[in-house]
């Protein structure tokens, strides 16, 4: 069976798919279907996958940790997520589980289900969107830190969509949605701990900073190196990888003269951490654009 490519857009083609293939498996407009690329071809694959459930039973010792349990098992690509034992609705905080909702309740069980996540090709929007996240929070701090530190609560909110995109964007790879799953699971490791050091800078500013000069300076450098972290990853360029650890030292050592002058330690000790954080981070970068450039 042979189809012609049809040109769509810039660059885009498609192919018709065979009427009766198409009414065998039951598919209709708007279906999804799963292609993969063998060495001599793609395989089409309309398997639909079965949802992932999970019965997670509540207790005295675990209750406490119910956050974390339920990160931990959205992020894992469960669909449906039920809570028995000790548990009632006022203790379930849905806010970082992207498109869940509590669908059910019953005497000591909860089910909690995916009802509206942001489709499977969202990854590399909510990725984008995460490292925005981390440049419109470094501009916050930095004008706040001149002009008044009034702001906590945006910074707050935008720590708290980071998380939610960074956990669905490793649900996504749990799902195995994503390319290079390894490597990206730690990019966006990195990419929350850079939101959250900036987060824990601005709380302690908020109630203990004083102007001082050589912060700002420190935090406009700081700005200008994560630009170079972003531009790695997002044009695909070495050279900012070798910019940023050409520059690892100066910015170091120029923590370490501050810090000996006694004040502002704390949020001096939170920039220094952000500059290591970011230079570290270009280790899973650097791999993907290895991989990327060799594999073609």
């Amino acid at each position: 069976m042979k189809r012609k490519l049809i040109k769509q857009g810039m660059s885009g083609f498609t192919i018709y798919l065979p009427k009766k293939w198409i009414d065998r498996k039951g598919l209709k407009a708007g279906d999804e279907i799963s292609i993969e690329e063998s060495q001599t071809g793609l395989i089409i694959d309309a398997t639909l996958k079965e949802k992932k459930q999970i019965t997670i039973e509540i207790t005295e010792e675990n209750k406490h940790d119910l956050k974390n349990i339920l990160t931990h098992a959205y992020r894992a690509g469960f669909d449906t997520i039920i809570l028995k034992g000790l548990i009632t609705e006022n203790q379930i905080k849905l806010p970082l589980l992207l498109g869940f909702e509590i669908t059910e309740k019953e005497n000591q069980k909860i089910t909690l289900e995916s009802i509206s996540e942001p489709e499977e090709n969202k990854y590399d929007v909510l990725l984008k969107r995460t490292f925005f996240i981390i440049k419109e929070t470094q501009k916050i701090t930095i004008n706040d830190l001149q002009t008044g530190l009034k702001n906590f609560k945006q910074i707050e909110e935008l720590t708290l969509q980071s998380d939610r995109y960074v956990l669905f964007c490793r649900r996504s790879i749990q799902k195995e949605l994503a390319k290079q799953q390894m490597l990206n699971w730690e990019l966006l490791t990195f990419l929350m701990h850079i939101q959250h050091a900036y987060f824990y800078l601005y709380q302690y500013a908020e109630k203990n900073y004083k102007k001082n000069p050589e912060i700002i300076q420190l935090l406009k450098d700081l700005e200008i190196y994560f630009d170079l972290f972003y531009n790695a990853f997002y044009t695909k360029k070495m050279a900012y990888i070798h910019k940023i650890n050409s520059q690892k030292n100066s910015y170091q050592e120029a923590c370490r003269k501050a810090l000996t002058k006694g004040k502002d330690a704390i949020i001096i000790s939170h920039i220094r951490e952000l500059f290591r954080l970011i230079q570290i981070g270009t280790s899973p970068v650097l791999a993907i654009l290895l991989s990327e450039t060799y594999s073609m």
